[in-house]
């Protein structure tokens, strides 16, 4: 029975590891699952003519409607994350802003 007691405990750890993961954390992850492929994964890459993030200027507000709804090439994923995961990706994605210096 040792190794069942082991394995259990990995997962629950894992587990918990999962449900406490910080904001940037499940921010970064949602991005690299939803948005990295077009938006790259520093926000550069432009891929089908996604905007480079690191120059975007939009406001909170107009971020989370993009993503909610979706814009031209850009799928609305109102229907797939929800809203807090929309802010967490939101949060992420200001982090690659250039601050002016």
């Amino acid at each position: 029975m040792p190794p069942l007691r082991i394995t259990l405990s990995f997962v629950l750890c894992l587990l918990l590891t999962a449900t406490f993961a910080t904001p940037v954390e499940e921010g970064r992850a949602l991005y690299d699952q939803h948005c990295a492929r077009c938006h790259g994964a520093d926000g550069t890459r432009g891929l089908f003519g996604a905007k480079n993030l690191q120059k975007s200027l939009l406001s909170d507000s107009a971020i989370l409607h993009q993503i909610t709804n979706g814009r031209r090439i850009m799928p609305a994923f109102k229907k797939r994350i929800t809203p807090n995961q929309m802010t967490a990706i939101a949060n992420y994605i200001k982090s690659f802003r250039k601050s002016s210096v």
